[in-house]
């Protein structure tokens, strides 16, 4: 008997678990949306989602060319963010998503009716995304403020692919 495929079919399904287990798994998956959504809502607020507001948040408001004197009372000041400010974003950001997108894989992986390589892609991809947005807010501070757009496209296929798996596992853990 091949270990491997021998392992596979020890794994439950979503829908074989105990409902008590089922309803815990929802309400991981729910409030960890909401605290996922809330975040992107402050990085709506913080750079309007943005590749011109990406670069300002981490460059800072003159490092990008604005003239503070004829800058919108409304519009507040960005200033550029420190080595040490970079480095408490990046590692608690990474760290925690990281968590987030493991135990959200985890019971996404005993999901049932999903194509195994487009399950494959949803459960890894955030991810890189993780390591490409954190990686490219860097290269926007010292590098190239350009690279707030590979930073808005990472940040958006990672939402994708994080909201699609709760979307489709909280269906299945609630669904009768």
């Amino acid at each position: 008997m091949n270990p491997i495929t021998a392992s596979r079919t020890t794994f439950p399904t979503v829908r074989d678990l105990p409902r008590p287990l089922r309803h815990l798994l929802a309400a991981f998956l729910i409030t960890g949306m909401i605290g996922f959504t809330l975040g992107a809502f402050f990085v709506d607020h913080t750079t309007g989602t943005a590749p011109s507001g990406i670069a300002e948040r981490f460059r800072g408001s003159e490092g990008i060319g604005v003239d503070l004197e004829q800058m919108p009372a409304e519009r507040e000041i960005q200033y550029e963010k420190s080595p040490s400010e970079m480095l408490n974003v990046t590692h608690t950001h990474i760290l925690a998503l990281s968590m987030l997108f493991l135990l959200t894989g985890g019971i996404f992986s005993l999901a049932t009716g999903i194509p195994p390589r487009l399950k494959a892609f949803l459960i890894i991809e955030p991810f890189v995304s993780l390591i490409v947005t954190f990686g490219g807010m860097w290269l926007v501070r010292y590098h190239h403020p350009g690279w707030g757009y590979v930073i808005a496209a990472s940040g958006l296929l990672m939402a994708g692919c994080y909201y699609v798996m709760v979307c489709v596992g909280v269906y299945q853990l609630m669904r009768r």
